[in-house]
């Protein structure tokens, strides 16, 4: 389970499963290994829903850009 956070205010956005985590990061831009914090945008999730892999990280993508443009995240892996 990976938990999703907006960047600047810390609030919990959404919560993965992996393997809609590993969709995600596949898509995304990893600026180091370490990296947890990521910009996604709606290009990136109407590249999701084209490819039709992950209907409902689709839509929680969808309810964490709550109609922006984009948003910056990060992820906390839960234990």
């Amino acid at each position: 389970m990976v938990k999703i956070f907006d960047l600047e205010s810390n609030q919990l956005l959404a919560e993965l499963n992996d393997e809609e985590f590993q969709h995600l990061a596949d898509i995304l831009e990893e600026e180091s290994l370490e990296d947890d914090d990521y910009y996604i945008n709606i290009a990136d999730v109407e590249f999701l829903a084209e490819t039709g892999k992950s209907p409902s990280l689709v839509d929680k993508l969808n309810k964490i850009l709550d109609g922006r443009e984009d948003r910056e995240i990060k992820f906390v892996r839960a234990e």
